[in-house]
Formats: structure tokens, sequence, C-alpha cells
């Protein structure tokens, strides 16, 4: 049996407690999802029965909807991560409205700036100075949302788009 297919049989088992025989089929539609997010080598679009409660998941995240609950599983709530992660070293900034850099870490900002290298920047007879810092442009994410899975395993973070939904 594949990775996948017993990942989906074995939470079946979960999310029906007391049943005789539990398939996936079903579990509530919270737990379907966790099952179908948590999945690898294949993951959910995969397998088969995953696919259309992933799309359906998808569309309600897009109108406004909530990630799904399921009593024997546990997942955060929806996070945004824009970008992919700076390279070791580098610390992820926004660039001010000014065009400058600010000197202040911020998670989802679009710039990677090695803070340790600052640089005074002065310009004109004014003695106007500003410190700046060398910056790299941050890759976008394809799939920038996600929750954290938590499972016997340790925690997984499950990304996805809603791009098309």
């Amino acid at each position: 049996m594949k990775r996948g297919a017993a990942l989906l049989v074995a939470v079946g088992l979960l999310c029906a407690p007391g049943a005789k025989r539990a398939h996936a089929q079903d579990a509530s539609f919270g737990c379907k999802v966790l099952l179908c997010a948590a999945a690898t080598a294949p993951g959910w679009s995969g397998i088969p029965y995953c696919v259309p409660v992933m799309q359906t998941l998808f569309r309600q995240l897009a109108n406004g909807g909530s990630w799904p609950s399921c009593p024997e599983g546990n997942a955060s709530g929806l996070g945004f991560e824009p970008y992919q992660a700076c390279p070791v070293g580098l610390t992820p900034v926004q660039s001010g409205s000014d065009g400058g850099v600010g000197v202040s870490a911020a998670p989802n900002g679009n710039l990677c700036a090695d803070l340790s290298k600052s640089q005074q920047v002065c310009s004109g007879g004014d003695g106007g100075c500003s410190t700046t810092y060398p910056t790299t442009a941050r890759d976008p994410r394809s799939d920038p949302y996600y929750v954290d899975i938590s499972t016997a395993n340790g925690t997984q973070r499950f990304y996805f788009s809603l791009q098309g939904y």
C-alpha cells in the first residue's frame, strides 16, 4: 500500500472512533483536509481521493472561509509568507517609503539585508546623512499560504496557493 493511501486509512480510523471498519471517506471534512495536507510521497495532488477535498478547501479559503478543524488532529491558523527565506546571514527587511531600508526586521519584508554591514550615505552640503545596508530582493513564493500541522513525528508546514480559486 502506498504511503499516501496508508495515511488516509490510518487517519480515517482516528477520525471515526468506535467504528468497526472506518474508512477515510467516513471522516469529517476537517479530518479529510488534515489527512490530505499531511500526505507526502505522493502529496495530496497525487492521491485521487484528496484532489476534490483540497480543491473544496481552497475555494472556501479563497472566499474568506477558515481552515476546518479536526478533533483528532491539530493545525495552526492560516498563515501568509509571501517571500522565500533569506539566505543565511541576511535578515528580511521592508523598504522604506523614501526608498531607504528600515533597520528593523520585517518577517514578510521584500528585501534581505546584511545588518552587520552598515554604510553612512550623506547627500548635499546640509549634513543630512543616513545609514543604509546592502540588500537583495527576496524571491516571491508561488505558494504563500500555510498551516502548521502537528503529527506524532513533529510539526510540518503545509504551503499552498489560492491562485485560481
